[in-house]
Formats: structure tokens, sequence, C-alpha cells
């Protein structure tokens, strides 16, 4: 497992260039074929390279998987440094614009993805190797291909399509138009399909391999994919091949062994279908406590612009919901001035915190080691869920949500109508993937962004109680920061453009062939 990083690390050095100068159009770094590409250590280095492009800061490191929660229901945010603050204000009242500079940043970074492995698709086919390692790292660039459009799609809608490595400095070659998002689709499901008979079982990587894309990583991400597309029945079909793999795949024993609690590896486990790779050596590993952690140096977070739990969602969580300790943390150690370690109780600061990209050692700034789930098995079983029962009714699709639920420590779902189920599926699936990387993504799907931030921007924080269970009274200081970070706050007016994120301005001004989306 640790392997895999290290030599993902190495090829940074090889294919890492500059993002900033394609924040705009398709990125222009690459290797040139005539010096590389000779070998099966190069098709190796260069896949390796495209992975590395996933563990980007404008990536999932940090700003693809915090901007997801910003625009969903589930945190809110009135804080931050100076530059980070009016950036994270936007995404969280829904108010995104052309200039954001995580919209830039987040384009930018996807496009280097998408040609890193366009690079590896157009040159490894002609080099003299092994010819099934071959059809693997060929297999691997597809899946990583088609992740990065799946994400776009559902960020942008249609965007340019672009499948062969992009090298030309001449700036109107970059200028494409945008394809449809059916054709995206289309694309996106060519690629797993191919890579589902390309890559090997994920029992079969061992050693330095640990953590790459799998059959079982494609497929389940094309049963996802066609969850999008309400293809019920290939959905259903792709996402119970993965649930009876011969891997062995399976939920851990409690929902807080697959995060970072202190109690030891969780990376590349038994739940786990698809992770990005990090290691904890700093600038190596990810960012994302930047953000969700609570700041140990007063009341209140305030560096990095930290996010913070919303009560409106907190609440929605059963108080026996396993995954409520999991997903969020209403108290915890403070560091005061002294070093000492004090309690920090929720009644004193009345606001959830997020507990999944948590360090509990607080070394933020060394980087977080564990590795960040794209996929996993609960989601796989989700999907089954609803995709069964939308279509052949409720039936069989209890089996797949029930486990997930069992998992949880409630109880199960039975007795429902069709309609009814549908609304618990999609419950479960906010539950359980919440702050994984799809919070806005899911909400859209489910049509439920405009409502449910309706409720969350006019919710109010409730009635504090004491140790005692007596109506706590704050004192007036108090009550100044809680007003001060209260999720009872004005919001943009929001409509059905806020489904969908505004192209970059900078993209527009670079490329006339883009066209923005409506209401930006």
């Amino acid at each position: 497992m640790k392997n895999l990083k290290f030599l993902i690390l190495l090829c940074i050095a090889i294919l890492a260039s500059a993002c900033s100068d394609y924040l705009d159009e398709i990125p222009k770094d690459s290797i040139s074929p005539v010096n590389f590409y000779q070998t099966a250590q190069d098709a190796e280095s260069a896949v390796n390279g495209a992975y590395a492009a996933l563990r980007v800061n404008d990536y999932y490191s940090r700003y693809w998987m915090t901007s997801s929660a910003l625009a969903s229901d589930g945190v809110f945010t009135r804080l931050g440094t100076t530059s980070d603050r009016a950036e994270i204000i936007q995404l969280n009242d829904a108010g995104m614009v052309k200039s954001s500079r995580y919209n830039i940043a987040i384009w930018g970074a996807v496009w280097q993805a998408v040609n890193r492995a366009n690079a590896v698709i157009d040159h490894v086919p002609d080099i003299e190797m092994d010819e099934n390692l071959k059809s693997r790292i060929i297999g691997e660039a597809k899946f990583l291909r088609a992740l990065t459009y799946f994400n776009m799609v559902r960020r942008w809608g249609g965007v340019p399509l672009i499948l062969t490595e992009t090298k030309s400095s001449d700036i109107t070659e970059l200028q494409v138009a945008r394809n449809t998002e059916a054709e995206v689709y289309t694309q996106i499901v060519q690629d797993l399909t191919e890579a589902m008979g390309a890559l090997p079982l994920l029992s079969s990587y061992s050693g330095n391999n640990v953590g790459r894309a799998s059959k079982e990583a494609a497929q389940g991400l094309l049963a996802k994919v066609q969850l999008y597309q309400k293809d019920w029945a290939n959905a259903k079909t792709n996402a119970i091949a993965v649930i009876n793999s011969p891997s062995g795949l399976d939920l851990m024993e409690d929902p807080k062994d697959n995060w970072w609690m202190g109690n030891g590896d969780v990376d590349n486990n038994i739940e786990s279908v698809f992770e990005v790779q990090y290691n904890g050596v700093a600038p190596q590993g990810h960012a994302l406590g930047n953000n969700f952690e609570p700041n140990n140096n007063g009341y209140g977070p305030g560096q990095w612009g930290t996010i913070i739990g919303s009560l409106w969602w907190f609440n929605q969580f059963e108080e026996n919901d396993k995954r409520k300790a999991a997903t969020w943390l209403t108290e915890f150690p403070k560091l005061n001035g002294g070093g000492e370690l004090v309690q920090w109780q929720e009644n004193t600061y009345p606001l959830p915190h997020i507990n999944k990209y948590r360090d509990p050692e607080n070394k933020v700034g060394d980087g977080m080691a564990y590795n960040i789930k794209v996929l996993r098995f609960a989601d796989v079983l989700l999907t089954a869920a609803e995709a069964t029962n939308e279509d052949e009714g409720p039936g069989n699709a209890y089996q797949y949500v029930n486990r997930v639920r069992d998992r949880a420590g409630l109880d199960d779902l039975s007795g429902l109508t069709k309609e009814e189920l549908r609304e618990a599926i999609y419950l479960e699936f906010r539950k359980e993937l919440c702050f994984e990387g799809q919070d806005y993504e899911e909400l859209v799907r489910q049509g439920k962004l405009l409502s449910n931030k309706t409720a969350y921007a006019t919710y109010t924080v409730p009635t504090m109680y004491d140790d005692n269970g007596d109506v706590f009274t704050p004192d007036q200081a108090l009550l100044d920061r809680i007003a001060q970070y209260s999720p009872n706050l004005t919001f943009y007016e929001l409509d059905d453009h806020n489904t969908i994120f505004p192209l970059p301005q900078t993209a527009l001004d670079k490329n006339p062939k883009l066209v923005q989306n409506p209401g930006y």
C-alpha cells in the first residue's frame, strides 16, 4: 500500500507542472514521447503520474471535497482568513460566481488529471512490453479519466470531450466547444466498460500495487454513473456484481472504522473500493484537516476557513445512528495557552464540527496521512438498493439498504411503498456519504438542493441544556459568538441555476467557443 504511494510521489517530480498556467483550457503539461514511453517502467511511471493528479490541493486534497460540502446543506461558515473568507461564503450561500478562486482552481486541476490519463492512453499502446501489464495500465488510465469526467459533468454539465493528449502551444488549438451532458456520459460509460475488461480483481493486488484501480472500482463507479443516468437495470446489475465479487468486499464493523479516529490504519480496508492514496509526510498528505479540523487556538474556528457543521443537518441523524459520532464532533479537547488539554463542551460552543477528517494528534500542517475514500462498499450497496427499487420495486431492495442501516445500528426498513423507500434511500445516501465529496452532487441528483438549502437557511439554534438537563442560559459573550456562527443566515436567492456551477470566467475569456451555463 505504502509503496504505491511512494511511487506516485516519484512520478510527481517527473510529471507535475505548474497548473496555474492552465486554469482556463486543457493543460499543456506533457512528456515528450521522443525520450519517454519507451519501456514498461515508463508506462507505470506515467500512470502513477495520472494517479498523482488526483492528489493535488485543487482536487481531492482539498478544494473538490470542501466545495461539495459548502455548496450543500450540511455545513456553513462565516469564518476564515481574509483570503479564504469570500470564497467560502460564496460557496456556502450557493452564490457561486464565475471568478471564484475555488471554481477556477478545480477547473484547472481536473483538466490536468484528464490530460495525464490521455497521455497514457495515447502512448502506452506503442510500447513493447508485457501485454497483460499494458492492458491493465491503459485500463487504469481509462478509469481515472472516467472518474474525473464524471466529477466534471456533475459539477458543470456538458464540458469539452478531450480524448487525446494536448501538447500544442497554439492557444487556438485548445479552444474547443462543449459537448452535451449525454455525450460526456456516453464516453464515461465507454471508458468504464473498457476498464472493467482490462482491470484485475481487487483481491489480486498486493505489495506495490495495492490501491490501484480494479475491476470492482470500474464496475462500481459505472453503477454509480448509471444511477445518475437513471439506467436502473444496468446500475442494478453492475452494483450487485460488485457486491458478489470474489474479492470479499464487506462493511467494516463500525462506520468510524473507515476514518482516522486514532484507532489504527484504516486505509484500503475491506470496505474500500477505490481510494486516493496518501502518505503522511509533508507535503504529500492531504490538507482536508485545514478546513474540517477544529481550530485549537481559541473559541471557535478561524484558521483556513474552517467549515462548521449545520445543526439542521446534524439533527437529521438519529441519536442511535452510529454514523452520528463517526461524522460529527460536539466535544473535543482544546489546547489552551499552556498546552493543557481542556474540554470544549457543546453548550460552550453549541455547533458541531466534522469528525471524518480530524487528526487526533492535531498535526494538520504535516499533511494528513490517511487516504481519501472515493468509492466505498456502502455506496455500492445503496446504489444497488435504489436501482433495484426503481427497476422492480421494494422487495429485493431492502436487503441492500438494510445492510447499511444494520451497520449504523438502525432498525430494518420494511413495508414501504416504492416512493417511500426511494426517499429513505436518498436519506441513507446523504448520511452515509456525508462530507465525502458527494454532498452537493447528491442533493442535486435527488432534486433536493433548493428545498434543503431553504430549510437550512431559516433554521434557528435550538435551546441549549447544561449537564444536569436544565435549560442553559448563555451569557452575552456566548450569545454574540452564537450569533456570529449561527446557521440562521441570509442566503442568496436560490433558483434552478444553482443546481450547476458556472464555468470559470477565465476559461470563457480564453476560449470563446465555451458557452456559460444559464443564470450566470
